[in-house]
């Protein structure tokens, strides 16, 4: 216990403005997604046996679409962090209009290229039947509305897993109106957004023969969300009260610990679920108990002791968390491409998950996970940031402009 008697092992205290575990914590679940993803072209199931102990991560892989809740409700946290601040200072809230902005310089432009680079491939290469099918494929797509029907959000031909994207999108257009009632009567507003999502997904898509249209809406999610913003409220409130100590950050270290065992132990119990129609409604069951326990997490990690703390807080998850948007937005896409144009090469005339070849699995899974952070890299540094910076530039007054160009002419 010699670390406990040490200072170095705490950390400075949290600041109320940031939250720098959760881009850990984002890193991770963009990459628990992207396995996922690539697990279901590969059928790869990570076994590996160290100093006489087998380690299984099977599980995790094939339940790794749990992990979109984690990435929506991390949404909510650090979207309502400014929020909760101004609630205990007791100062405005941020400006709807600057948030819209930031929120559209963030996700458009490369949503956008991607859906411009995805349509162009379609039609030159005649994937759609009809002008009709493909108008309704990229307007849908350029309106983030391609959820609402059943053509552009199961079969789409630009890119399935951008629904997560118009999910976002739709919740960002009502987060300032629900953020404001939410710093007003927390309580009252958390309860509202539960209750409207358990009453959505259990009365009304539960009873439904195929439910798949309905189980990710919006509008089951909304208790995610509301996991998100009411951690974010306890978590401010907590940097502010709580002075941190050696014994508050052993506790917190155990019951870190211990709830990554509870959600390790609702994906394992998600694996065992048989049969489509059954995998979905074990998601749906388990959407907020995941989204609670990982609410909890999010407030009680920051005061954890210092080896906790640096595995989710530290120069790579930070980086993979700046380029997770661009990783994740592509990788589905690489994953099909390399697949289709065996790469690397497979024996197999076709589907060479069912033919047993785990050498392919492992080169071609690990090529999609370099390919995949090494563009998202790229369009991260070379293209988002950028114009994400120029877009959010602020404006010179046209006097000082003026003044500026007189003082040249003298």
């Amino acid at each position: 216990m010699r670390f406990l008697r040490s200072d170095t092992a705490l950390l400075p205290h949290p600041s109320e403005s940031r939250h720098d575990l959760a881009y850990g914590f984002r890193a991770l679940a963009m990459l628990g997604v992207m396995w996922f993803h690539i697990w279901q072209q590969s059928w790869l199931s990570p076994r590996f046996s160290l100093l006489g102990q087998t380690f299984d991560f099977t599980h995790v892989v094939r339940t790794g679409y749990l992990f979109v809740d984690i990435f929506l409700l991390l949404s909510g946290f650090l979207m309502f962090l400014p929020y909760a601040k101004s609630a205990f200072d007791n100062s405005k809230s941020p400006s709807i209009l600057t948030f819209y902005k930031k929120r559209a310089a963030r996700i458009l432009p490369p949503y956008y290229l991607c859906i411009l680079i995805l349509f162009i491939s379609a039609y030159v290469n005649g994937e759609y039947y009809t002008k009709g099918e493909m108008l309704r494929d990229i307007l849908s797509h350029l309106t983030l509305t391609h959820t609402f029907f059943t053509d552009t959000y199961l079969f789409s031909h630009l890119n399935v897993p951008l629904w997560t994207v118009a999910i976002e999108a739709q919740f960002y257009v009502l987060f300032p109106f629900i953020a404001r009632a939410f710093k007003k009567f927390p309580i009252f507003t958390y309860c509202v957004m539960v209750a409207a999502s358990h009453y959505f997904r259990f009365r009304f898509v539960a009873p439904m023969e195929d439910i798949q249209m309905y189980f990710n809406q919006l509008p089951a999610m909304l208790d995610v969300y509301a996991n998100g913003m009411l951690a974010s409220y306890a978590y401010v409130y907590l940097a502010r009260s709580l002075k941190p100590n050696k014994a508050v950050s052993l506790l917190c270290t155990l019951a870190f610990v211990f709830i990554l065992f509870q959600i390790h132990a609702l994906f394992e119990g998600q694996l065992h679920e048989d049969g489509y129609a059954r995998i979905r409604l074990g998601q749906m069951e388990r959407r907020f108990p995941l989204s609670f326990l990982m609410g909890i997490l999010l407030i009680i990690s920051p005061f954890s002791l210092k080896p906790a703390v640096l595995i989710f807080s530290n120069p790579l998850m930070r980086f993979l968390s700046d380029i997770s948007f661009e990783a994740y937005i592509w990788h589905t896409i690489i994953a099909q491409k390399l697949k289709q144009w065996r790469i690397p090469a497979y024996t197999a005339l076709e589907n060479p998950q069912m033919n047993n070849e785990p050498i392919w699995q492992w080169k071609y899974t690990i090529l999609c996970f370099v390919l995949s952070l090494l563009l998202g890299a790229i369009l991260t540094y070379a293209f988002e940031k950028p114009l994400q910076k120029r877009i959010l530039r602020p404006k010179r007054p046209k006097e000082e402009g003026n003044h500026f160009r007189f003082r040249r002419n003298i």
